[in-house]
């Protein structure tokens, strides 16, 4: 007899903890498939970065589990303020390690795709390299569209 109730409440606490993590809001910012439950804040200190100080439009974000080690981020700001977001993280903004188009672009193809990064075939994009969360152990590829407003794609390389 006592089994039942000690069932019936074991049921009841599993499903309230089914539906406690059902209920956690995804970050509206992030790509859809980006790791469950963990918002721009948590995927920024995991990664030991930052946004630009100055307002940026477009944000969005992938974050995948640890495990398999990626961070992707795109937005759009005025020249300035990318400039100084590079040289923050240690890249030179007039000395990109190469340029790029549509037709050889530097990160993974299927994962441009499921983010809707599409380069534009008549702008040829600044790609660099050295771009170093201040611990040095995350690292990123950042491809720049540039112009007066510039659109930004990072894409982490190592996990800090």
């Amino acid at each position: 007899m006592r089994a039942r109730p000690l069932t019936a409440v074991l049921g009841l606490l599993a499903a309230a903890a089914v539906l406690a993590g059902c209920g956690e809001e995804p970050d509206p910012r992030a790509y859809p498939g980006s790791e469950s439950g963990v918002s721009w804040e948590d995927a920024a200190a995991r990664y030991r970065i930052s946004l630009p100080s100055c307002p940026v439009e477009g944000f969005r974000f992938d974050v995948q589990p640890p495990l398999t080690d990626r961070l992707a981020v795109t937005f759009t700001a005025p020249k300035s303020c990318v400039d100084g977001y590079l040289r923050q993280y240690g890249v030179d903004p007039a000395n990109p390690q190469g340029e790029v188009g549509p037709q050889d672009p530097p990160f993974d193809a299927g994962e441009m795709r499921q983010f809707g990064w599409v380069l534009d075939p008549n702008v040829r994009y600044d790609l660099y390299f050295g771009f170093h969360a201040p611990d040095r152990w995350s690292t990123f590829w950042v491809l720049v569209k540039r112009g007066p407003q510039e659109v930004v794609y990072l894409r982490s390389k190592t996990l800090g």
